[in-house]
């Protein structure tokens, strides 16, 4: 049986949908784990972070596709 894995870990909503979305457009399957009470309490992720999951399969491809566009964004900023 194939597992879920964590590819990567975000303290920001957007940063991490973004990363999300990048990695659907992609054809990678993913979600986000936000503990925060179904909403009720948004703050609580800052201590565990929103994690980025993927199928195992994919894990490699994602974390390479992530590296990337994070490199990418460092470009710009420079």
């Amino acid at each position: 049986m194939k597992s879920d894995v964590e590819v990567a870990r975000y303290t920001e909503v957007p940063e991490a949908e973004i990363a999300k979305g990048l990695l659907i457009a992609n054809g990678i399957p993913c979600r986000l784990i936000i503990d925060d009470v179904g909403g009720m309490y948004p703050q609580m992720h800052l201590g565990e972070g929103l994690r980025l999951i993927v199928p195992e399969q994919f894990a490699e491809a994602a974390q390479a596709l992530l590296a990337s566009f994070e490199q990418g964004d460092e470009a710009r900023q420079d």
